[in-house]
């Protein structure tokens, strides 16, 4: 499945008129985003685990990139996930059934997208792969 279609959806569900919706549609943004980071760290030959840790990985090696606007999507993916655990699991916070808010987060999500969807040049892959991996270990030896 294309990652991109959650996208489409949420860009359907925000304009719904329930919280159950809206809320679904931040959800739905913030997978597809992450979804499509881990297809873009994947095709730079990092292998993302299918399990919680995986999600933060998926935002900290995007934002430690090298690449200023794909950090930028690692720090709003970060972001992301916190609204898309309120809108899932804290039922109480009514800030994330707010339609304007959710189209503002879903139109954000879009952008993420697009970012990670361009077709960068083999040199400008082979600078972020050096990047992230340069943090990888600097990140490694602070753990030891």
């Amino acid at each position: 499945m294309d990652p991109r279609e959650f996208q489409t959806l949420a860009s359907t569900l925000v304009n719904g008129k329930t919280p159950a919706e809206i809320r679904t549609a931040i959800s739905r943004a913030y997978y597809a985003t992450h979804n499509v980071g881990v297809e873009f760290l994947s095709g730079l030959g990092f292998r993302i685990p299918k399990n919680a840790s995986g999600h933060r990985e998926v935002w900290n090696r995007l934002s430690n990139s090298g690449d200023k606007e794909i950090m930028n999507v690692g720090s709003k993916l970060q972001t992301l996930h916190g609204m898309r655990l309120r809108a899932d699991y804290r039922l109480d916070k009514k800030e994330v059934e707010n339609q304007k808010t959710a189209q503002g987060v879903v139109e954000d999500a879009k952008k993420m997208i697009e970012i990670l969807d361009i077709n960068f040049s083999e040199q400008k892959k082979t600078e972020i792969i050096n990047a992230i991996q340069d943090w990888e270990r600097k990140f490694s030896g602070e753990k030891s």
